[in-house]
């Protein structure tokens, strides 16, 4: 039974454990890639617009993930869902497209607009289509300006093409009847430009992308099952990347899984609160936090700064960009915010409290050195009373008096002294004091002198760049006039050409017009011509068919019944025939008013074009004159500023000059200096070579001795080392020593051999390396020579 617990056990764990790791796979293939999701899972087969039920993450991981969310077909480009689909539409068929989907005419800001770009050029390099495609921004020809179609708001950033010729021509050409809308050209690497409203081109749409908690996906699939019922969304899941306090008032940087693109969420708009919140525990205050709270021992102030905050509770309105107020220890003290005045005042206070404590302590040394001072005179005369105390008194009333008198004027003496010694001391230390002052004073006049002349240079220097520059953009507005007349020679020989090209069509329209009127009038006469003759046959054919009836009627009654209905039938041909005639006659009539209607067209064209010529004349005329009088003045202007230029150059070569021979004058002192030195620097290194060469040569005798006794001791020890191998050989037998001297021998020879394969190995060697160093020199050559 326990077994069969553990086993069903480790079965439903291995379940529950697969569906895991399926959903989470599921939703990790929507974030790696920005594709739609088409159909549905088995998961969501049953739920038709209800969110999918994800994973939780445990609180060991602590991983807060919000979900980025696309409606279908739409795909992620940066923080906004995109849509462009298959159909070509006019710029209103393609707004009122977009409002079906819930969605609108793509916005593009800065930021969007250049994710958006690259989008589009990868979208159209995979499907090769190269044409124009619409987004909603529209111009209004009578403000001329640009606006967004939805809100009517001025375009506050834009990336049209300027130079485009397209967007030129329909832009200094467009009346009040014009309608003119924005497109992303591709032939103009996707920049902005216009096209007429009513052309057929693609579109794409933009939907705002919600980033919702796992908790609140089911209204985001609420709100949209109207629009897009039993479908799911594209979904990103998106990790929070905190700051690590838990701090609203920025904006919060999030990453998309399974990629590394991150992005940023912006606080809400207006910084509302949904519901209010309670103030934050402050206690956990960042280190770097510049807004760091005030010790509660602080004095507070007497009257409260603007930047101050109280201690209550936050309201339900609360901001998010405003600093939750601390809650203090002490409710009857009101904590100040700091703010940059704030803490600039703090460090001024700061400063001054400084500079109080030094002249406290200076003072307090002052009178510290003038109590020693008297303390020393009070215990030197101390020690004098004491002495005459001690001493017998052998002296007569006389000489008492006499010794008082001496010793009162030695007292007044030394107290005389003392005082002089401390006049003195405190005029030396007010000389030094005003010596100091002075110093100071006089180094600040130098320093403001200096300052004063730099401000001199630095002003004229700014002065002869403003006038370069002034020069500079003089040449170029003259040379952006040049360009703009070129263009506006260039448009005006187009606008010929059109308006010839426009004479042209519209005479071969006309001469086509009246060809086709001509074979017209030739196949009516022609139609006529059969009709009439063909009224005659029918005619003659009815008068014999009549004759002939009349003929073979039996009675008169017959007869005249016939000749009664032959009444009728002529009187209904006849009413035919007029009838006939007079539609002819109403034809005419209208072909010959439409005729008029036509000429009269073509006259009031003619008139308007040879109005417009005329107004076109006049304007040319007036801008070849105000054209003229710029270029006068811009010519007058050059020659003043040329003079000007003159004028600043000889002063500026005058400067040179002077500087120059400051410079000079300077360069010979301070080579002289150099040569002063050089030549004491020699001295010295002379006098020091001297001294080193002197201590070499010691240092050379000694080790010299050293080498001679070492050399005699080694040769002592090589032949003690010598007289032994030779008594050794001796003692040795005839036929060893012949041994001994051919094993010599043939060690001799192999280390002959050895020292010869050594210094072949070496040849070879240096010979590679010869040819290898050649061999790269030519390549070194050959390049050269290339």
């Amino acid at each position: 039974m326990n077994c069969n617990s553990r086993m069903l056990c480790s079965s439903v764990f291995i379940l529950v454990l697969a569906l895991h790791i399926s959903q989470a796979q599921y939703h990790a293939s929507g974030a790696s890639v920005n594709l739609p999701f088409y159909g549905n899972t088995p998961l969501h087969a049953e739920a038709g617009a209800h969110a999918p039920v994800a994973d939780t993450p445990t609180p060991k991981q602590r991983m807060r993930r919000m979900y980025a969310m696309c409606p279908p077909l739409f795909q992620r480009v940066g923080t906004e869902c995109y849509f462009m689909p298959e159909q070509r539409s006019s710029w209103l068929e393609a707004h009122f497209f977009c409002k079906d989907k819930n969605a609108n005419l793509a916005e593009p800001q800065k930021f969007s607009d250049r994710k958006l770009r690259a989008f589009l050029q990868q979208h159209d390099a995979q499907s090769g289509k190269h044409e124009p495609i619409w987004f909603g921004a529209t111009y209004d020809h009578r403000n001329h300006i640009w606006q967004w179609s939805i809100t009517g708001n001025n375009l506050t950033y834009n990336n049209f093409a300027q130079l485009d010729p397209t967007y030129v021509h329909l832009i200094s050409n467009s009346k009040l009847q014009d309608s003119h809308c924005a497109v992303y050209d591709p032939s103009i690497k996707y920049r902005w430009s216009a096209r007429a409203c009513p052309d057929k081109f693609r579109f794409i749409c933009q939907h705002k992308m919600p980033k919702v908690s796992e908790a609140n996906r089911h209204k985001i699939y609420t709100r949209w099952n109207t629009t897009y019922p039993h479908q799911l969304a594209n979904e990103v899941v998106l990790e929070v990347i905190d700051r690590g306090d838990n701090d609203r008032r920025y904006h919060r940087r999030v990453k998309a899984e399974g990629s590394a693109e991150e992005m940023v969420i912006p606080a809400r708009k207006g910084g509302r609160r949904r519901r209010p919140q309670r103030p934050r525990n402050q206690s956990a205050a960042h280190p770097n936090d510049v807004n760091y709270p005030q010790s509660h021992t602080q004095r507070p102030p007497k009257r409260p700064r603007p930047s101050t905050t109280s201690t209550t509770s936050a309201p339900g309105h609360l901001l998010d960009n405003e600093v939750v107020p601390r809650v203090t220890a002490t409710p009857g003290i009101a904590t100040q915010q700091m703010t940059q005045y704030d803490r600039k005042l703090q460090r001024q206070r700061e400063k001054e409290r400084k500079r109080q404590q030094r002249k406290r302590e200076r003072q307090e040394r002052l009178r510290q050195e003038r109590r020693e001072r008297k303390q020393r005179l009070e215990q030197q005369q101390r020690q004098q009373r004491q002495q005459q105390q001690r001493q017998p008194i052998t002296y007569r009333p006389e000489e008492l008096r006499q010794r008082d008198d001496e010793q009162q004027q030695l007292r007044q003496q030394q107290e005389d002294a003392a005082q002089r010694r401390y006049q003195a001391e405190r005029e030396q230390l007010e000389r030094e004091q005003k010596e100091r002052e002075q110093r100071k004073h006089e180094e600040k006049q130098r320093e403001q002198q200096e300052r004063e002349q730099k401000q001199r240079e630095q002003q004229e220097r700014e002065q002869r760049e403003q006038r370069v520059r002034e020069i500079e953009q003089l040449k170029e507005k003259h040379a952006n006039e040049e360009r703009q007349r070129a263009v506006d020679e260039d448009a005006e020989r187009l606008r010929q050409q059109r308006l010839q090209k426009q004479r042209e069509r519209e005479a071969e329209e006309r001469r086509v017009r009246e060809e086709e009127r001509r074979k017209q009038r030739e196949e009516q006469e022609e139609a006529d011509r059969r009709y009439a003759a063909e009224r005659a046959a029918e005619e003659e054919r009815l008068r014999k068919e009549y004759e002939k009836r009349i003929l073979e009627a039996k009675n008169e009654q017959e007869r005249l019944m016939q000749e009664e209905r032959e009444a009728k039938r002529r009187e209904l041909q006849e009413v035919q025939e007029r009838l006939k005639a007079e539609e002819r006659q109403r034809q005419e009539e209208i072909e010959r008013e439409h005729k008029e209607q036509q000429m009269r067209l073509e006259l009031e064209r003619i008139e308007e074009a040879k109005k417009m010529e005329e107004r076109e004349l006049k304007r040319l005329e007036e801008e070849n004159k105000k054209r003229e009088e710029q270029q006068r003045k811009r010519a007058q202007e050059q020659a003043e500023l040329e003079a000007e230029k003159n004028r600043l150059e000889e002063e500026e070569k005058r400067l040179r000059e002077s500087i120059a021979a400051e410079n000079e004058a300077r360069k010979h002192q301070h080579e002289e200096e150099i040569r002063r030195e050089e030549e004491a620097k020699k001295a010295e290194e002379e006098a020091e070579k001297q001294e080193k060469e002197r201590k070499e040569r010691e240092r050379q005798q000694r080790l010299d001795a050293a080498r001679r006794e070492s050399d005699a001791m080694v040769h002592r020890e090589m032949e003690a080392k010598r007289r032994n191998y030779a008594s050794r050989i001796a003692a040795l037998k005839p036929e060893d020593q012949q041994k001994f001297i051919e094993m010599r021998k043939r060690r001799k020879q192999l280390k002959e051999r050895q020292l010869r394969a050594l210094q072949k190995k070496e040849l070879e060697e240096q010979r590679l390396l010869q040819q290898q160093k050649d061999e790269a020199l030519k390549e070194a050559l050959n390049e050269a020579n290339q």
